[in-house]
């Protein structure tokens, strides 16, 4: 029996098995595919890095965690979700030498969508992304960001293209445009955000003042928001002139009124024109010497390869030079994502806060910081999956925490996670697991360009918001375009019996955001999710701030797991997904160790059994409920190792 399940588990991760309890990975095949004996020899490398720091400091190279902490460490950071019963099994029940390399391959394929969807969060809380802009939809914007992510698109193209978008969110292929849209009226903040993202240089109180405690003076900040200076909508006269006569003739709950309203909401609000300016006009209250308040100065850089634009004349590409000074021409940009993504492997950065700059000499180990910024930037061309790939084969990844190098001076970084509790979102993707099975499997959130007028859908098979965007905007005249409006309700108010079968079919497909039933991974969901559920409860970010969720505890976490979601959904319902491992074992101890595998990812201990054995377990439902319900609620289930 073992051998058929070494001899599967070595085809799965070779990607040359279909259909079995895991899904193929098909990495052989991929013309993406790594090349893994570049990844194999990168991970070398940096072991040989972190093994001379640790040389260095004249501490023992930590002992490496056991294959069932590797395990659930393994899903939680690379999959966001703890393993099914049956992915567990397939890495336990087996001996070899080679399957923790199999497992992170198999984590890593571009065919395990679980890698997807938890780089689909991460990077979402990283931009702050909502399915709304104000009273507006976001959906093309969102899309982008999910296609981007299954996708693979190197980090360099999607900053690039973030920065440069213009035109209308609603044309194919241009949600982009949402990353200035998401801060329409907020462009200095904007700014800031970007330069924290991409470069991990904070100028948020630039914008107001020299920065009494870092580098940034308030004409630099400035020179940098000339670049992109001059957002506006496009052609939004036509649609101001008609809205302020329904204002001025108090029509706005009017049919026609409400109407216009949704179209400046939903149409023009997603729009983008020019290139940036590559000049602004100082404030007023400019209090420096070095220029004049209200002067008007051209675009500059700081750091990196140093760039300018004009300020006698409007550029209109100067958004264009920032995006490709940002992505190419400054060490900045490399090191940043280096950084962050060593922290979501390795639990923390090689320097902290992440989002602050630090040049490689600064850190602890700077050779190792220049090896990582190359085999960035140059081996793997900002191929984000094949990077997380090389860390998770290292040996690093696979440390044990030690007290003793840490309080010698050795970083988390280097030093094994930190034990932590998960992510709100590992806590709701691992109970979804332990509910339906493997959540990657479940009904993703669909994409459409269906109109949807408050709250629902309309003109089904007669015209898409591309469509609508791209006649609206079209526009000049004023009269013109209240007739068109005018038939526009028309055609709403006359309904969907022109369309056809196919065509609601599709809109059906569509829906809203996330599947109806809820029942889907974090990634999936409405987001912000709403106040009250339990990806909120457990700290989901608001998506206000980069970066503000939370793993803070709190008495309704606690109710949650003991009378909320996880009694309801997990543990009284007997068609859970967890409730498998009952059906799997044909005595009290297999179904009480494949119990422990659902959910802890381990088998019990002798101690552990001896006690079920003797004081909990009985053979009946309510036992095996009981034991589900006592696993779920310990602080090993909820914390990643």
């Amino acid at each position: 029996m073992h051998t058929l399940i070494i001899s599967t588990f070595r085809f799965l991760a070779a990607g040359l098995v279909v259909g079995l309890a895991l899904p193929a990975l098909a990495q052989q095949t991929s013309p993406k595919a790594p090349d893994m004996a570049l990844l194999q020899k990168a991970a070398f490398n940096i072991d040989k890095h972190v093994a001379n720091l640790y040389k260095r400091k004249k501490l023992e190279v930590p002992e490496v965690v056991d294959d069932a902490t590797f395990l659930r460490r393994s899903f939680l950071v690379a999959a966001g979700r703890i393993p099914t019963l049956a992915e567990a099994r397939m890495f336990l029940e087996i001996e070899d030498e080679d399957k923790r390399r199999m497992l992170a391959n198999y984590l890593m394929s571009d065919k395990n969508d679980g890698y997807r969807s938890s780089m689909v969060n991460w990077v979402s809380d990283l931009l702050r992304l909502t399915d709304e802009f104000n009273e507006g939809q976001a959906a093309p914007y969102v899309e982008f960001v999910h296609e981007a992510m299954r996708n693979n698109m190197p980090w360099n193209d999607f900053a690039r293209q973030l920065l440069s978008a213009k035109g209308s969110g609603w044309s194919e292929g241009n949600g982009a445009v949402g990353y200035f849209v998401r801060d329409k009226g907020m462009p200095l903040d904007n700014l800031s955000n970007t330069m924290r993202i991409f470069t991990g240089e904070r100028m948020e109180c630039a914008q107001c003042h020299d920065a009494p405690f870092n580098k940034w003076e308030r004409i630099q900040f400035y020179e940098l928001a000339a670049f992109t200076n001059g957002q506006q909508e496009i052609n939004r006269g036509p649609w101001n002139t008609v809205w302020r006569e329904v204002r001025d003739a108090k029509e706005e709950r009017t049919e026609f009124g409400r109407l216009v309203e949704w179209i400046g909401d939903n149409v023009n609000y997603f729009t983008l024109e020019g290139g940036g300016k590559g000049r602004i006009k100082l404030p007023s209250d400019y209090q420096y010497r070095d220029v004049d308040p209200g002067e008007m100065i051209g675009g500059k850089t700081h750091f990196g390869k140093r760039i300018r634009s004009s300020e006698r004349r409007d550029d209109d590409s100067a958004r264009d030079d920032f995006a490709n000074w940002m992505v190419s021409a400054n060490d900045n940009f490399t090191s940043v994502i280096v950084n962050r993504m060593w922290q979501r492997i390795m639990g923390k950065g090689i320097y902290e806060p992440v989002d602050e700059y630090k040049e490689s000499e600064k850190t602890i180990t700077p050779e190792l910081m220049d090896y990582l910024i190359t085999l960035m930037k140059d081996d793997l061309n900002y191929d984000l999956r094949a990077f997380q790939h090389v860390l998770l084969l290292t040996k690093n990844f696979q440390f044990a925490a030690n007290p003793q190098a840490f309080e010698a001076g050795m970083p988390q970084a280097f030093n094994g996670r930190q034990i932590e509790r998960m992510s709100a979102e590992q806590v709701w993707d691992s109970l979804v697991t332990l509910t339906a099975g493997n959540p990657d499997q479940l009904p993703k959130r669909r994409f459409s360009d269906t109109v949807y007028y408050r709250g629902k859908p309309v003109l089904v098979g007669q015209k898409t918001m591309g469509q609508l965007s791209k006649e609206l905007l079209a526009i000049q005249k004023v009269d013109e375009y209240k007739s068109y409006v005018s038939q526009l309700l028309s055609s709403i108010k006359a309904g969907n019996s022109g369309a056809s079968s196919e065509a609601m079919m599709a809109m059906q497909r569509a829906g809203r955001p996330g599947p109806a039933s809820g029942m889907a991974r974090a990634s999936e969901l409405p987001a912000p999710a709403p106040n009250g559920h339990l990806l909120r409860m457990f700290g989901s970010s608001d998506r206000d701030l980069i970066d503000s969720a939370t793993r803070e505890p709190n008495m309704a976490q606690v109710l949650s797991v003991m009378n909320g979601y996880v009694e309801k959904m997990v543990v009284s319902n007997r068609s859970s997904a967890v409730y498998k491992a009952l059906e799997a074992g044909t005595s009290d101890r297999d179904k009480v160790r494949f119990l422990y595998y659902s959910i802890l990812s381990r088998s019990p201990t002798q101690e552990e059994m001896a006690l079920l054995m003797r004081d909990v377990i009985d053979g009946s439902t309510e036992s095996y409920e009981n034991l589900t319900s006592a696993l779920i609620s310990t602080h090993e289930f909820i914390f990643v190792q």
